[in-house]
C-alpha cells in the first residue's frame, strides 16, 4: 500500500507499506541506495511478509517518485528528518511490535550515521554493503571539484561511476536496472559530499553504535569496500558480520538471495547463522 510523508519544507514522499496484518511479529523499516527506489524491493519485501515481517519504505527526496532535482538531497538533516518520521511513525501504528532499521549501500551509511548520532529505541538493525568506503578510487579531480562546488554549485551533477553490472550476477536485474525509467546514474556534489561526510563520521565513530546489529557484505563487491565493512564490525561489539562469498554489491538480488535472507531471519530470530 502506497502512503506519504511530509517534511518541514513542504516535501512530499512517497513511500510503501506491506504488512501482514493481526499475525505481524516484527516491522523493517528500509533506507535505500543512491539513484534507486523503494520500488525495487518489492520482491524482498514479500520474502519478508511470508514470514509474518512488515516492511517500510519510502523513495528519498530526488530519487524514485519522490520530487526534487534528480540525485540532488540538500543535507543530512533531511535524511535524519525522514528516518525520524519512518521510526515514529511506525512505532505508533505498530506498538510493542519489534522494529528494525535496514540500510543498503548509501542507504546503510546513512542508516548507520543515524544510529550512532541518535541510539533509537529499536531491535536492532540490518546493514548491507554499506558505502564506509569505496570499492573503486573516484579520480582525484572529481573529489577536488565535488569539494570545491559543494556550496557554490551543490547540485550539479557528475557521473557516480557505479558500473550496473557490478550490482548483481544476474543479468536479468542488472538489465532491469539499466533500463528503470526511475533510475539513474549521475550524483549531485552536495550528495556525494554528504555520503562522504556520512562515511567519515561513521569509520570516526564504529564503537558508539549502541543497538545490536547484522552487517552483510559480498565478497566480491567492486563497489563498496569489504574491508572497510570488516573493519567497522571489528571495531564494535554490538556488530556481527557476514561476508557472502562471491556476493556483488546487491545480496537481495543475486540468485543465492534465499540464503541471505535466512540469515536475516535467522538473526532476527536470535538463532546461530553459519558464515
Amino acid at each position: 500500500m502506497d502512503f506519504y510523508i511530509r517534511l518541514d519544507n513542504g516535501m512530499k514522499l512517497k513511500g510503501v507499506i506491506i504488512s501482514p496484518g493481526e499475525k505481524i511479529r516484527a516491522i523493517i523499516v528500509l533506507i535505500h541506495g543512491f539513484g534507486e527506489h523503494i520500488g525495487r524491493y518489492q520482491e524482498w519485501a514479500n520474502l519478508f511478509l511470508d514470514k509474518e515481517i512488515g516492511f517500510v519504505g519510502i523513495d528519498l527526496p530526488g530519487h524514485g517518485h519522490s520530487p526534487g532535482r534528480r540525485g540532488f538531497i540538500k543535507s543530512y538533516d533531511i535524511i535524519s528528518e525522514i528516518i525520524d518520521i519512518l521510526v515514529s511513525t511506525v512505532s505508533r501504528t505498530f506498538p510493542a511490535v519489534p522494529l528494525y532499521l535496514y540500510g543498503h549501500s548509501m542507504g546503510a551509511t546513512f542508516a548507520l550515521r543515524y544510529l550512532i548520532k541518535k541510539n533509537p529505541r529499536l531491535s536492532g538493525a540490518i546493514i548491507t554493503s554499506p558505502w564506509l568506503k569505496l570499492a573503486f578510487q573516484p579520480p582525484k579531480i572529481k573529489i577536488v571539484l565535488a569539494k570545491a562546488l559543494n556550496y557554490v554549485l551543490p547540485w550539479l551533477v557528475q557521473p557516480s561511476g557505479l558500473k550496473a553490472k557490478h550490482i548483481s550476477h544476474d543479468t536479468e536485474i542488472v538489465e532491469q536496472y539499466k533500463n528503470d525509467p526511475l533510475g539513474f546514474g549521475k550524483i549531485s556534489v552536495r550528495l556525494f559530499n554528504i555520503a562522504m561526510q556520512s562515511a567519515d563520521y561513521v569509520v570516526k565513530n564504529t564503537g558508539e553504535l549502541k543497538i545490536r546489529t547484522l552487517l552483510l557484505h559480498g565478497g566480491d563487491d567492486k563497489i563498496t569496500s569489504l574491508e572497510a565493512s570488516k573493519e567497522f564490525a571489528a571495531g564494535n561489539n554490538k556488530t556481527k558480520f557476514i561476508e557472502v562469498e562471491g556476493g556483488y554489491h546487491e545480496l537481495h538480488n543475486e540468485a543465492f538471495k534465499h540464503q541471505v535472507f535466512e540469515k536475516i531471519i535467522d538473526w532476527i530470530d536470535n538463532k546461530p547463522t553459519a558464515v
